[in-house]
C-alpha cells in the first residue's frame, strides 16, 4: 500500500482499538454498578434513555472514522452526513427490534436465549434486505464473471459484499463498481472463491459457530449473575453489558478460527486455475489495509490476513478447522445480544454498510 494509506490504516486501528476500549470500560462499570443495586426497578423509558445515550457517544466515534478517516483519506467527507444516518436509524430499529425480542424472552422464559435466538435467525435471513435499508443502494441480479450475482451500488469504497443466506438459497453479493475496477481474471477469482465457499457450507458453518458462540455466552452470563430473579429492565441492562464483555472476548479469539478458511479458499480457486496471487495483491487497495507487521496485533485484530501470509499459504498444507470467516459473521450478528461492537471495531467505525457486510476475501 501507498505510504497514506498505511498511515491511514494505522490511524483506523487506534480509533478502533479506542472505540472498543470505551465500550469494554463502560461495559465493565454497568455491569459494576447494576449489579450492586439489585433492589431498584429500571423501566422501559429508562432503557431508552439509556439506548438514546449509546448512540450519541458512539456517533462522535463514527465521525472519527467514517468523516476524517475514510480509505482513502477524505472520500467520504462530502457525502457523509446523510447515508450515515441512514445507517443509524437502521441499526437502531435493528437494536430496538432485538432489545423487544429479548425482552419478550425474558418475560415470558426467565431467560434471553430465545430471543437472542430469534434475532440473530432474522439478521442472518434478512441481510441483504437490511444492508438495503441501511444503505439505500440499489441491489439488481447481474453476471460478474459469468455467475448470477447481486450487485450492489455501495457508496463505501471498501465494501467487499459477501454471501446472503445458506445451501442453494444463498447469493453473492458484489459492488456493482467492481465490473470497471477490477480486471477479468481477478473477478473471476473473488467470484470462484466465493461459490467455493457456498458449496462447502461456509456460510452456514460461520452462521452455526456464532450462533453456538453467542447462546453459551448467554448461558454462562445468565448463570452468573442469577439474571432469572432480576426484574426484566434490570436483567436487559446486565446482560448487555455482558455480551458486550462477551463479544469483546470473541474479538480476541475468534480472527484465529477464521483465518483458515480464507487460506482455503485462496488455494481453492489456485487449484482450479485462478490467478488468485492477482486477487490477494489487489485486496489491500479495496480495504484499505493490509495486516499488520507484528504477529499479535496481526492475529487478533485481522481476521483476514495479510497479503505476504496470504501467499505464503497458497501453496501450503491444508489450515483447519475450515469454519467460515466467524470473526466477520459475529461483528454483524452481535446485534442480537444489544452491542456496539459490530460497529465499532477499525474497519467498520461511521460506515454503515460494513456494519452490515463487513470487509471480507
Amino acid at each position: 500500500m501507498m505510504a497514506g494509506q498505511v498511515q491511514n490504516a494505522r490511524r483506523r486501528l487506534a480509533l478502533g482499538i479506542s472505540n472498543v476500549g470505551f465500550w469494554v470500560l463502560a461495559a465493565l462499570a454497568g455491569l459494576t454498578w447494576f449489579n450492586s443495586r439489585q433492589t431498584v426497578p429500571v423501566t422501559l423509558g429508562e432503557l431508552f434513555i439509556v439506548l438514546l445515550g449509546a448512540v450519541a457517544v458512539q456517533s462522535l466515534f463514527d465521525l472519527a472514522g467514517g468523516f476524517f478517516l475514510m480509505p482513502p483519506a477524505g472520500s467520504g467527507q462530502r457525502s457523509f452526513v446523510r447515508p450515515w444516518l441512514r445507517g443509524v436509524v437502521t441499526h437502531c430499529l435493528l437494536l430496538g427490534v432485538a432489545g423487544s425480542l429479548n425482552y419478550c424472552s425474558f418475560r415470558l422464559t426467565g431467560r434471553f436465549d430465545a430471543g437472542i435466538a430469534a434475532a440473530m435467525l432474522g439478521l442472518f435471513f434478512f441481510r441483504r434486505r437490511i444492508l438495503f435499508l441501511a444503505s439505500g443502494g440499489g441491489q439488481n441480479r447481474s453476471k460478474f464473471a459469468g455467475s448470477s450475482c447481486w450487485g450492489v451500488d455501495s457508496r463505501d469504497p471498501s465494501f467487499t459484499g459477501g454471501t446472503s443466506g445458506l445451501g442453494r438459497g444463498a447469493a453473492i453479493l458484489l459492488p456493482n463498481a467492481w465490473k470497471s475496477q477490477l480486471s477479468g481474471p481477478q473477478l473471476q477469482t473473488v467470484v470462484h472463491r466465493r461459490l467455493w465457499e457456498i458449496k462447502h457450507n461456509l456460510p452456514a458453518r460461520s452462521f452455526a459457530s456464532v450462533f453456538v458462540w453467542n447462546l453459551v455466552g448467554c448461558g454462562v452470563g445468565s448463570y452468573a449473575l442469577g439474571l432469572p430473579t432480576r426484574s426484566p429492565g434490570h436483567a436487559m441492562l446486565l446482560q448487555t453489558c455482558w455480551m458486550t464483555l462477551w463479544g469483546f472476548v470473541g474479538l480476541l479469539v475468534l480472527p484465529s478460527l477464521s483465518r483458515s478458511s480464507v487460506f482455503e479458499a485462496d488455494k481453492a480457486a489456485s487449484i482450479d486455475g485462478c490467478d488468485a496471487a492477482a486477487w490477494i495483491r489487489q485486496v489491500p487497495a479495496i480495504t484499505g489495509e493490509d495486516g499488520s507487521g507484528q504477529v499479535l496485533l496481526q492475529r487478533i485484530f485481522y481476521p483476514i490476513p495479510s497479503t505476504e501470509e496470504r501467499l505464503r499459504h497458497l501453496s501450503g498444507a491444508p489450515s483447519l478447522p475450515v469454519l467460515g470467516n466467524v470473526a466477520r459473521a459475529n461483528l454483524y450478528l452481535s446485534l442480537a445480544t444489544i452491542t456496539f461492537l459490530g460497529r465499532c471495531v477499525h474497519c467498520n467505525v461511521g460506515r454503515p454498510e460494513l456494519w452490515i457486510f463487513p470487509p471480507s476475501d
